[in-house]
């Protein structure tokens, strides 16, 4: 049950990664302001690096709850 948790916790930490990757793009193709510069790509860049690494945690933690049982 513990191992369920963190699934779920990693799985919704990744899908928000996931949409702050789409709204820091969008924010970089259409910027309210030209003093943001290169700024929303980096985030953009690090949200995506961060929803992989959570989805990868998830999986792994689901696959050893499945071999344990």
């Amino acid at each position: 049950m513990k191992s369920e948790a963190w699934v779920i916790a990693l799985t919704g930490l990744s899908l928000t990664c996931i949409t702050a990757t789409a709204l820091f793009l969008l924010v970089a193709v259409n910027p309210k302001d030209e003093a943001y510069g290169a700024t929303p790509l980096v985030y953009a860049a690090v949200s995506a690096v961060a929803a992989f690494a959570f989805n990868r945690a998830s999986a792994c933690i689901s696959r050893r709850a499945v071999d344990v049982s």
